[in-house]
């Protein structure tokens, strides 16, 4: 309450931070945050650029929420265009009706085959099948994480995440870790502090998510082994 204000115009936030060490924002927080902006005419904007379009195992990370919560405006983009570059902005009707004509133009906005490729790739995102297959996807990470987590207790802490949006907290800068596995064909990103952020393709196998894993091991166990 005391940084959301009648002064204030707009609150940003990611539902899951994606750059920020893949935290996740809890259901309570998003109502109180959403309430709170209603009550002082504040424009709730959500962030999904990284977390939406099936991430998380629905179409957007805040689907779940009731709709008090759901947002006044909402941007996408990445996986929009599955490569190829577009992004898109989502407004509410009370947000469009305060738009007037030329209050958002942009030279290459609405390019046509832009926009029917984002419309394919949203139809094909949106699928049920595909969503199901991130969400038993999601568990086997995870069960892959909690693995590494009793196998090397000193290095991997907390697991955080949802969907294939997934981060594995370490105890030590993961620079070596990321280096080694990148050698060994894996390739791994960092996130916020110390920790891994796992952001695969939401059509990748079992096969290889085991594949990944094993790559993953055995560079934990170099890494641990040279701390005796």
């Amino acid at each position: 309450a005391k940084l959301v204000t009648p002064a204030t115009a707009g609150v940003i936030i990611e539902p899951i931070q994606g750059e920020g060490g893949v935290h996740v924002a809890t259901p309570e927080f998003l109502i109180a945050l959403a309430a709170r902006c209603k009550e002082v005419g504040a424009v709730l904007i959500y962030d999904e650029i990284q977390c939406g379009l099936s991430r998380t195992g629905t179409l957007w990370a805040h689907t779940e929420l009731p709709a008090s919560a759901h947002p006044d405006i909402l941007t996408t983009a990445k996986a929009l265009g599955n490569g190829f570059p577009v992004g898109a902005t989502l407004v509410t009707g009370a947000v469009a009706e305060k738009i007037a004509v030329g209050d958002h133009g942009t030279t290459f906005g609405g390019n046509p085959l832009a926009s029917r490729l984002a419309h394919h790739i949203v139809s094909r995102l949106s699928q049920p099948e595909l969503q199901s297959a991130v969400a038993a996807k999601s568990a086997l990470f995870v069960a892959h994480m909690k693995k590494l987590q009793e196998k090397y207790p000193t290095l991997v802490g907390e697991i955080r995440g949802k969907g294939l949006l997934l981060g594995l907290q370490l105890d030590r800068d993961p620079t070596p870790i990321v280096a080694a596995a990148r050698e060994r064909g894996l390739l791994i990103i960092t996130a916020g502090t110390n920790t891994l952020r796992f952001v695969p393709p939401l059509t990748i196998s079992e096969a290889e998510i085991e594949e990944g894993f094993a790559v993953l091991d055995k560079v934990m166990g170099v890494v641990t082994a040279a701390d005796k």
